[in-house]
């Protein structure tokens, strides 16, 4: 990102995709939320940081994004495994159009530690187990 800017236009097709998506909203946060659910039961207990609403909120679960240590090595890991996982977030701070804006360590962290799990609505309770097995033994050898 060489320089800052902004896009918030949508194009004609987006709106005619995203416009059916709406009059599922319920249905598919419903979905979003029980798979986050699945991850947050299997992962209690874990050397991991789960994403929580705060209270009186509505999580949207675009991802299931948790914090680990040693984010990189867990992320070879789980790729090596055939699991396609992802960085969770990134740092404004550390991307060229904004090094010189100053250090934002809170961000850096969250860089530096965010994981995002596979993560959508036909997740497979197996796939889930699968994802949390692996998770295991990768956290818990670091």
């Amino acid at each position: 990102m060489p320089v800052p800017g902004l896009n918030y236009r949508l194009s004609d097709v987006l709106c005619a995709l995203g416009l059916p998506q709406i009059r599922r909203l319920d249905e598919l946060l419903a979905e979003r939320t029980r798979v986050a659910g699945a991850y947050a039961e299997r992962l209690a207990g874990l050397p991991v940081v789960l994403p929580e609403p705060d209270e009186g909120d509505v999580h949207g679960w675009q991802a299931y994004v948790i914090q680990v240590e040693n984010r990189d090595g867990v992320l070879a890991g789980l790729r090596a495994q055939g699991i396609e996982a992802q960085i969770g977030t990134y740092s404004l701070s550390l991307l060229g159009a904004y090094r010189d804006q100053g250090s934002f360590p809170g961000a850096e962290h969250a860089f530096r530690t965010s994981l995002a799990l596979p993560f959508h609505t036909r997740l497979t309770e197996s796939e889930l187990d699968r994802v949390a097995a692996a998770l295991d033994k990768l956290v818990s050898n670091h």
